[in-house]
C-alpha cells in the first residue's frame, strides 16, 4: 500500500527512495506478478572502471539488506509497455503506438519491431499476451491499478499486436499498463528487456552488466554496481573516497551541502508523494467537513516548506499532481488564515473567553492524536510545526510516535484519529482513484464524496482531452471543498552524480536515474 514500512507485507510493487530516513516508500505502480531480479542472459560484464557506475543506496533492513532497493534495480531490467512523462502524458516504452476504438471498449497496442529479452528472443505479441495473463491471474487486488480492473481478455491480434477488451471506458488503462513485461527462463526466473541485467548479487553488492541488444541502442554504461550504506553520512564518505559514483537520494537536509561539492553535480526533481495530516474523516470529529476545512485555513504550508523541507519542495492542496497537463492552476487552494480557522471553528467549538486556547491540559476547541512514524526526521519537523500552528487556533494535536509495524497495524486496522505520512500522488490520475474513491478496498480513511467519486469516473470516462481537462478541475475543487486532510507539500529530492559522466537533460523525464542508459562517461564524450 502506501505505508513507508513493511515492505515484505505489501505488494510487490516499484519503489521509490525516501529523503526522511532514506528507507524505500511505496509507489503502487507495478504488479506482484515481478520476481526476483534476473540473472544476466546475453549481457557483457566488464571491468573497465571508466565504463562502470558505482551508486550508493542507503538505508537497508539490517537482516535483509539488499531486499527492498532490488525492485529498483529491477525497473532497469524489466520494462512495461507504457511510461508517464513527468506531465502525465503516456510515453511508449515496448508499445510504438496505440489506438482505442471508437465505443473506448478496446484498445490496440502494437510492439516495437526491434525489442528483445535478454535471452535474444524478439518480444512478440503471444509473450507479451502470456505475460500480461499471467500477472493478471496474480494480481490479488486489482484497486492498486484501477486502470486494470476494467480488462475483460486480451487477445493477439497479430505478430505484433494485442488486443485489449474493457467492460467500460477507461483512460486509466494507458495508466496502469506499466506493469513489467517478462518471460520466465528455464530456471524460472524472469527474463526482462531492460538495459541491464543482474549478473550477481550478495549482500555487500548487486552487479548489473549492460545488454547489448537493447532495442534504444547499447547502454555507454557496461556495468552498474549498488553498494548498501547504513546513513548518508557514510555513503557521502564513500562518494569523497571515489568508493561510488552515484549518490542516489540526497534529502532536504543535506542537498545544500552536496551541492557545495564541485567534483559532484545535483539534479533536484519533484517527487511523487505529497506529504500532510490524514483525517479518519469515519470517526468523530472529522465526519463533520467543516471541522477539516477550518483546520485547513489554520496551516502555513509555505512555512512548512521553507523550514521543514528546506524549502525544498512545493506547497500542495490536494493529492493531485500538480504537473499534470490537465492540472488546473487557476483552481484556488486554502490560503494561511487562521482568524478565519477560529471563526469557523466557534460557531462549532467555542472557547469560554476567559480561556486560553489550547492551554496545555485546559480547555480546546479540538483534541485529536495524529500517528507518526518514528526515525523520519523531516516529518517530525513538520509535524511539529503543524502542531504549533493549530495550537494557535485552539486546536490540540497530539502527537503519537510509533514503530513502522505498529504504525501500519493502526492504519489496518481504523484504529487512528489522523496520520502524518506521505501518499503517492503519481504522475497518472489513477492513482488519487486508489485512496479517495468511495469504492476503493485501498480508501482506508473512511473518505466519501459523491461529487469526488463522480469526478474521478468522469477522468476515467472521458472520451477527448477537453473532457478530461474539466473533470481533473472538478476533481480538483471538490477535493478542496471537502478536503480528506491537510495536503502541506510535494517534497524535492535529488541526486548526486560525478562530473565524470555525462547526463543528458530530458525535463519531460524529471528524474535523471530514468535516463541511466543513455549517460556517458567524460572519457566517451572527448572520443
Amino acid at each position: 500500500m502506501f505505508f513507508p514500512f513493511g515492505l515484505r507485507r505489501v505488494c510487490k510493487v516499484l519503489l521509490c527512495h525516501s529523503p526522511y530516513r532514506r528507507v524505500l516508500v511505496v509507489a503502487v505502480c507495478f504488479v506482484s506478478g515481478c520476481a526476483p531480479s534476473p540473472r544476466s542472459r546475453d549481457s557483457t560484464p566488464t571491468t573497465a572502471d571508466e565504463h562502470s557506475l558505482r551508486i550508493g543506496v542507503i538505508g537497508f533492513n539490517s537482516q535483509d539488506p539488499l531486499y527492498g532497493f532490488q525492485q529498483v534495480v529491477r525497473s532497469l531490467s524489466i520494462e512495461g509497455l507504457l511510461g508517464n512523462t513527468r506531465d502525465g502524458r503516456p510515453r511508449p516504452r515496448l508499445a510504438e503506438s496505440w489506438a482505442v476504438s471508437q465505443d473506448g471498449l478496446q484498445w490496440t497496442i502494437k510492439l516495437r519491431a526491434d525489442a528483445k529479452f535478454q535471452d535474444g528472443t524478439s518480444l512478440d505479441a503471444p509473450a507479451v499476451k502470456r505475460s500480461l495473463d499471467e500477472s493478471l491471474a496474480n494480481l490479488s487486488d486489482r484497486s492498486l491499478q484501477p486502470g486494470l480492473q476494467d480488462i475483460l481478455g486480451i487477445e493477439v491480434a497479430g505478430p505484433r499486436e494485442i488486443a485489449i477488451g474493457l467492460r467500460q471506458r477507461s483512460t486509466f488503462l494507458l495508466d496502469d499498463l506499466s506493469m513489467p513485461i517478462s518471460k520466465r527462463g528455464e530456471d524460472g526466473e524472469p527474463i526482462g528487456t531492460g538495459p541491464f541485467a543482474t549478473a550477481s548479487g550478495s549482500s555487500e553488492q548487486i552487479v548489473m552488466s549492460s545488454f547489448r541488444d537493447y532495442y534504444l541502442g547499447a547502454p555507454q554504461i557496461q556495468q552498474i554496481v549498488w553498494k548498501p550504506y547504513p546513513t548518508l553520512r557514510t555513503a557521502w564518505a564513500g562518494m569523497m573516497r571515489g568508493e561510488i559514483d552515484f549518490l542516489y537520494d540526497v534529502g532536504q537536509d543535506a542537498v545544500e551541502f552536496v551541492e557545495g561539492e564541485s567534483s559532484v553535480a545535483t539534479f533536484p526533481f519533484l517527487r511523487q508523494y505529497v506529504l500532510g495530516v490524514i483525517f479518519n474523516s469515519g470517526r468523530e470529529p472529522f465526519r463533520n467537513p467543516t471541522i477539516r476545512r477550518a483546520l485547513n485555513f489554520a496551516v502555513n504550508r509555505q512555512l512548512v516548506v521553507d523550514q521543514s523541507l528546506r524549502g525544498q519542495g512545493l506547497v500542495a492542496h490536494a493529492p493531485i499532481w500538480p504537473l499534470h497537463w490537465a492540472y488546473d492552476q487557476t483552481v484556488p487552494g486554502y490560503t494561511y488564515d487562521p482568524t478565519r480557522a477560529s471563526a469557523i471553528l466557534d460557531t462549532i467549538r467555542k472557547i469560554p473567553d476567559k480561556d486560553a486556547p489550547g492551554q496545555a491540559g485546559g480547555p480546546a476547541r479540538l483534541r485529536f492524536t495524529c500517528l507518526l512514524p518514528e526515525n523520519f526526521s523531516v516529518w517530525e519537523r513538520a509535524a511539529l510545526l503543524v502542531q504549533k500552528q493549530l495550537f494557535e487556533v485552539g486546536v490540540d494535536m497530539r502527537l503519537e510516535v510509533l514503530p513502522g509495524r505498529e504504525f501500519n497495524e493502526r492504519i489496518a486496522g481504523g484504529d487512528f484519529d489522523a496520520l502524518f505520512l506521505e501518499i503517492i500522488g503519481g504522475t497518472s490520475m489513477s492513482k488519487p482513484a486508489i485512496f479517495w474513491h468511495s469504492a476503493s478496498s485501498r480508501n482506508s480513511f473512511g473518505y466519501r464524496d459523491p461529487d469526488v467519486d463522480h469526478a474521478l469516473d468522469a477522468i476515467r470516462d472521458a472520451p477527448d482531452d477537453q473532457t478530461y481537462r474539466g473533470s481533473v478541475a472538478q476533481l480538483q475543487r471538490s477535493m478542496i471543498a471537502n478536503p480528506p486532510a491537510i495536503f502541506l507539500a510535494w517534497g524535492k529530492t535529488s541526486r548526486a552524480v560525478s562530473r565524470r559522466f555525462q547526463v543528458p537533460n530530458e525535463p519531460d523525464s524529471g528524474d535523471v536515474f530514468v535516463t541511466i542508459n543513455k549517460w556517458r562517461t567524460a572519457l566517451d564524450s572527448n572520443e
